[in-house]
């Protein structure tokens, strides 16, 4: 029979292996679990090649044991900061972003014309006014309607 006894390094690295793929699981799986498993397995493995425990049966208690400690103690914690704010239905309101919100007029705006154009955020918009706004001007968005823009007429400040 061959010798299967495995190097210290090759220990190691079978636990760093472990350790990486329980990382890259944690992206597949959803709940901030399987990535202290992986800190485990890394830790472990650096123990193993620094020669504090050299038996199976250690390593797999040090793996154990590390694991739930970091599992108990920082998964609260991660949940916590990778927790998004949950808003009520109804509650969110996407024209936020754009009241108040300086633009340049790109093609002049005309009342009572869905022709004139914005320049907003990288983009161009549908924009609409009371009154004329000539192109080149800034205006100030007032609200959103859809895809169109209503705005007034701004000094350049």
């Amino acid at each position: 029979m061959g010798d299967w006894s495995l190097t210290q390094n090759t220990v190691g690295l079978i636990w760093l292996f472990c350790g990486v793929v329980l990382f890259v699981l944690e992206f597949v799986v959803p709940g901030v679990i399987l990535v202290f498993f992986g800190v485990g397995a890394v830790i472990t493995a650096v123990l193993v090649w620094l020669g504090v425990i050299t038996s199976l049966s250690a390593q797999l208690l040090t793996f154990c044991v590390i694991s739930l400690l970091t599992l108990v103690t920082l998964r609260q914690y991660f949940s916590r900061a990778l927790r998004g704010k949950v808003r009520q239905a109804g509650e969110f309101d996407d024209n936020q972003e754009f009241i108040g919100a300086r633009v340049r007029v790109c093609r002049a705006i005309e009342p009572g014309s869905v022709d004139g154009r914005v320049f907003f955020e990288g983009a161009e918009w549908k924009a609409v006014s009371d009154s004329l706004i000539a192109e080149g001007k800034m205006a100030q968005v007032v609200r959103k309607e859809n895809i169109t823009l209503h705005v007034v007429a701004v000094d350049r400040k």
